[in-house]
């Protein structure tokens, strides 16, 4: 089974079947960690960074119950060419809108995009800031405490570090992809 049907499966399991639960308001301050599994294609390079996984930690305020802002950090570890391990380091600015069941509701569906500025590293260093999008769930299954799997597309170019210094950057088109599963906690309960 690949990984990211393991993925896909665990936070399936972590949306599903839990029966008393409780209405969560998205308000207010959060805190959490979550798995993050990424990979990363590069469209002139003739091998991808294949799946790999790792773990992140995301800190938000949601404005509304319709409106949070979110500042995301993952690393995970992917498999280059030659069997190399490549570190991909992410950090996102991210909105985040709750489309629906609505407010009452302790699964929310989400939408999210914003910026995410990447660095990969395996001897050879790349960096690039990008736009990113993706939807996800929120479940709540306590006053202070609700899941979330995400989707995220990250779209643009990496630049080879070595090239920063001299004015021709050499620059690759690439798109990353990511999947989270993971826990917030909300600050100062509802």
């Amino acid at each position: 089974m690949s990984k990211f049907l393991h993925v896909a499966l665990l936070s399936s399991l972590l949306l599903s079947g839990v029966t008393s639960l409780q209405a969560q308001s998205t308000k207010g301050l959060f805190l959490g960690i979550q798995y993050s599994g990424s990979s990363v294609s590069v469209q002139s390079a003739a091998n991808d960074l294949e799946f790999g996984g790792g773990f992140g930690l995301h800190a938000g305020l949601g404005l509304t119950d319709a409106f949070s802002v979110l500042a995301n950090f993952d690393r995970s570890v992917l498999t280059g060419s030659n069997s190399t391990d490549v570190t991909l380091t992410q950090y996102d600015a991210l909105l985040r809108m709750h489309l629906f069941p609505g407010a009452g509701s302790r699964l929310r569906v989400f939408v999210t995009g914003g910026a995410t500025a990447r660095t990969a590293n395996s001897g050879r260093d790349f960096e690039g800031i990008a736009p990113t999008g993706g939807a996800g769930a929120h479940l709540s299954i306590a006053r202070m405490i609700a899941v979330n799997a995400t989707a995220l597309w990250t779209f643009g170019n990496l630049t080879q570090a070595s090239a920063l210094t001299t004015r021709q950057d050499e620059q690759f088109k690439s798109t990353g992809t990511r999947v989270q599963a993971g826990v917030s906690l909300y600050l100062f309960g509802r």
